[in-house]
């Protein structure tokens, strides 16, 4: 079967329950990271060296990034749906554990172990998504179940500074969050006679081989969109990092609107896009968005004050909201069905080198002479290279179309 082919089993509907279901699980999981706001307060609070400050917030992501790559490889949809609920049932134990962590290596070992918990339910959730999602609707699927690492981040900040003049204090609001993976467990529950064990052939148990793991990333589509994920959110993940003291130093007063600003641009950009993403050539619509993704993050530079430094807030947030998206349905439909759960998940991989690489070298640049400039340039830098490196997908795409349009003139 040809990447991107329909299977002859899949449903050709997007409102599914299960797709429904592992969206709002999703959503609910992502919750118990976006809680985390506030971290590095409560380590100043428990009198935490400064040194180690970052050590421990970082340790989390770090535990993501060295095991989402064994993930994708060992992870099969037979798997995927039994550690899902053992993940969540695994955060469920993880953030109450932040009341009895206080000393450093504790700290550690509970930021491990959130951290391995949530990289396997959200492996686990993408495994199961890869095979309920229809081709025909990549575009908009992947656009709107990326809605569930973003609404988390608009909620739970407000919902958590409720709690916190209710419940005490930061670790036990982290405790109350765990709750959230209650409703998430039972909506997982009816799941298991279409997304079990026994609903896969157990072909679906044989995992790649060392040379087909060796074709596959041999392949220019997978290594193009890879490569283009990993710049992009390198890129992205430069101007979330270190944008607040940018603002700061234009005098602006509120400078966290940039991200209520941006975050809801892009919820917009997935809503409104939905319907339309999969009726026009997907790979161009992306090359189109990094462009202009570039040009945002290039313009930052020359913000001059409130109207313009928000303007581009939104207008970056919007490219976003297209372009992300629009990279994961291209992944999912240059792989060979056999192949998505692996590769979709590699997709986070780069997602979570480019959260590792992006502030390391922005951190480097706002030490070097150029200052904030050189941090948007090198910004631009990278969604530029990522349109780039999709640019050859989207001319074989419009190629494709246009061969199919004659065809069906001449017939």
């Amino acid at each position: 079967m040809s990447p991107g082919a329909p299977d002859t089993d899949r449903p050709e509907r997007l409102f599914t329950y299960d797709f429904l279901v592992l969206t709002l699980a999703a959503g609910l999981g992502f919750c118990n990271i976006a809680v985390f706001y506030g971290l590095a307060s409560y380590l100043e609070k428990l009198g935490v060296d400064p040194a180690w400050r970052g050590t421990i917030i970082a340790a989390e992501p770090l535990a993501a990034f060295l095991v989402r790559p064994f993930l994708s490889v060992w992870l099969t949809p037979r798997q995927a749906l039994t550690l899902a609920r053992l993940s969540l049932a695994a955060i469920g134990v993880a953030l109450p554990s932040y009341q009895f962590a206080a000393t450093i290596p504790e700290l550690l070992a509970v930021r491990i172990f959130h951290g391995l918990a949530f990289v396997c339910l959200v492996s686990a959730v993408v495994t199961l998504l890869s095979k309920v999602v229809p081709p025909r609707f990549a575009g908009r699927a992947f656009g709107l179940f990326s809605l569930s690492s973003l609404v988390p981040y608009a909620l739970m900040p407000p919902l958590t500074e409720w709690l916190l003049s209710r419940v005490g204090g930061e670790a036990q609001a982290y405790a109350w969050t765990a709750l959230l993976t209650l409703p998430s467990l039972a909506m997982l529950m009816p799941l298991g006679a279409r997304l079990g064990r026994s609903a896969f052939p157990p072909a679906e148990t044989r995992r790649p081989t060392l040379r087909e793991l060796r074709e596959n990333l041999s392949r220019h589509p997978i290594v193009l969109l890879l490569a283009a994920n990993l710049l992009v959110f390198a890129g992205s993940t430069q101007v979330f990092f270190f944008v607040k003291p940018y603002a700061v130093s234009l005098g602006i007063g509120e400078p966290g609107l940039f991200f209520t600003v941006s975050t809801a641009a892009s919820i917009a950009a997935r809503l409104v896009s939905g319907p339309y993403v999969d009726r026009l050539p997907r790979r161009g619509l992306a090359v189109l968005a990094l462009l202009a993704l570039c040009a945002c993050m290039a313009l930052f530079a020359c913000a001059g004050g409130e109207a313009s430094f928000f303007w581009l807030a939104g207008a970056y947030g919007f490219c976003l909201g297209i372009a992300m998206p629009l990279l994961n349905a291209a992944m999912f439909l240059e792989s060979p069905p056999a192949l998505r759960p692996m590769n979709m998940n590699l997709m986070l991989f780069m997602m979570d080198a480019g959260y590792t690489l992006g502030p390391l070298a922005g951190g480097a640049l706002l030490a070097g002479a150029g200052g904030f400039p050189s941090l948007f340039v090198a910004s631009a830098g990278c969604a530029c290279a990522a349109a780039a490196l999709v640019a050859p997908l989207a001319v074989r795409e419009w190629k494709r179309r246009r061969a199919v349009e004659v065809s069906s003139t001449r017939h």
